[in-house]
């Protein structure tokens, strides 16, 4: 797989945004560590204009830059990365079933919406299992065993929902931000998708 200088110029252009947006206190923070922010939308920006491997380079790139520039280290990068593939093959599916027609607002809002659903169809059990079985125990310094309750002692909510409802938000976030940034750019200068 060649890559031309243009998709270098793109992945580092939203590499470096995603990293800064990673560093500026633009976010909300939920109990246990995980933060609603605004890191993904770059990579979600770069799977427009590149396409699904072009997406999935950025986000392999920004697994290595969080886990030098974050304060949460490699385990959020881990965990950023990993909801974010849920997000890029939510859109992916949406492509392949809808389409991408950035210039038709119903088939855009339809696409928006197949993306979202299959993406925190992939993302939330994801997020749940491995909060569970890895990030949670290692955050925390909590035996597995002893995650669930202190989650919900913290949260008075349901464990799966504590995981759940944020991840919904980000997801939402990662999608529809990313498309109202995108779009308009696409308008003016379609030719980024040649």
């Amino acid at each position: 797989m060649k890559i031309s200088s243009k998709e270098i110029a793109i992945i580092g252009l939203m590499l470096a945004l995603a990293l800064a947006l990673d560093v500026m206190p633009v976010e909300m923070p939920t109990v246990w560590g995980m933060k609603i922010d605004l890191v993904a939308v770059p990579i979600v920006v770069a799977y427009f204009i590149l396409g699904f491997w072009g997406g999935l380079i950025t986000l392999a790139m920004l697994f290595l830059g969080l886990s030098v520039v974050s304060s949460a280290s490699w385990l959020g990068a881990m965990m950023k990365t990993l909801a974010t593939f849920g997000v890029l093959i939510g859109l992916e599916v949406a492509r392949r079933t809808v389409g991408f027609d950035y210039s038709n607002k119903k088939r855009l809002v339809v696409f928006g919406l197949v993306a979202y659903i299959v993406g925190i169809l992939i993302r939330i059990p994801l997020m749940i299992a491995l909060n569970y079985y890895v990030a949670l125990p290692i955050w925390l310094g909590l035996p597995r065993e002893q995650v669930i309750s202190a989650v919900e002692d913290w949260t008075g909510v349901p464990f799966w929902f504590a995981i759940a409802l944020p991840n919904a938000i980000q997801s939402a976030i990662d999608v529809f931000i990313s498309l109202l940034v995108t779009v308009p750019v696409l308008r003016r200068i379609p030719h980024l998708l040649e």
